[in-house]
């Protein structure tokens, strides 16, 4: 046990640097970086993942970058409807959109929603920003998966970018 636990420490003392740069550039954020070569470290201490000795320095910025896909994911996930819906752009058309009212561009991605999004993508739409339900909630209410849920959410909300982003 004393010598996987040097090797172990041997292995973090000359990959961490490089992982956390990575992870840092892909998050861009200093403790989000950290949290996320940590939990690789983690996955490799509590045996959960194993590595083979020639290609560990690749392997581990594999890991890295896959937990930092993750993370950017979930990021995506909190954002609230509006924040998904619009976004700044220099052209004179988004300019528009900024102009209006939040009531005004509430009552148009609502009948975007209602004249353009097939009926259960807009029903799921509605549950998950409108009425703050979580996927689990939806999944159980309409009686899908999850997975289908987050097809809904995915489909409707690059729709709604595409026509309110242009």
């Amino acid at each position: 046990m004393q010598d996987r636990e040097r090797q172990f420490e041997q292995l973090f003392h000359l990959e961490y640097s490089r992982m956390y740069r990575a992870a840092h550039i892909l998050l861009g954020d200093e403790d989000e970086a950290k949290d996320a070569v940590q939990d690789v470290f983690a996955r490799l201490w509590d045996g959960s993942v194993n590595l083979r000795e020639e290609s560990q320095r690749t392997f581990l910025l594999t890991c890295v970058r896959n937990r930092c896909l993750n993370i950017i994911a979930q990021r995506r996930r909190q954002q609230d409807s509006t924040s998904q819906i619009v976004t700044e752009h220099e052209d004179a058309e988004t300019e528009t959109w900024q102009e209006k009212s939040d009531e005004e561009l509430t009552e148009m991605v609502q009948q975007y929603i209602d004249e353009r999004l097939t009926p259960q993508t807009g029903r799921v739409i509605r549950m998950r920003f409108d009425d703050e339900k979580s996927y689990k909630d939806i999944s159980h209410s309409l009686g899908i998966s999850l997975s289908a849920v987050n097809k809904h959410i995915v489909q409707g909300l690059r729709k709604l970018r595409q026509q309110f982003n242009r």
